[in-house]
């Protein structure tokens, strides 16, 4: 007989009676109390990265239905950038000349 090893299946599922060794397991580290508590949290976990999931797809969803975005033209927004700092030169030196001649009337 010849058996075939596959790493990612080394130990398999675990079955019935593993199942149970693993609880009592669990039972004695967190006691009677906890346990419920535990896969309570452990429930609201996994609803909550369900949620994200769904949202997440939905969200990649709408961004691959949308339209292209066209074309960003860079030449208009430099000369809107150029005219900007223009009207900026002009204002400093507006109020230069302003604070000169309300230190000169004082």
């Amino acid at each position: 007989m010849k058996y075939s090893f596959d790493p990612t299946l080394a130990f398999g599922f675990p079955t019935g009676g593993e199942l149970v060794i693993i609880f009592i397991i669990v039972l004695l580290l967190f006691g009677a109390k906890k346990v419920p508590e535990l896969f309570r949290s452990l429930g609201k976990g996994v609803k909550e990265f369900r949620k994200a999931k769904t949202e997440w797809e939905q969200d990649i969803s709408e961004v691959m239905t949308q339209e292209p975005i066209e074309d960003h033209d860079f030449k208009a927004t430099e000369s809107a950038q150029e005219k900007t700092k223009e009207g900026e030169e002009t204002v400093h030196h507006e109020d230069a000349t302003h604070e000169s001649e309300k230190q000169t009337a004082s």
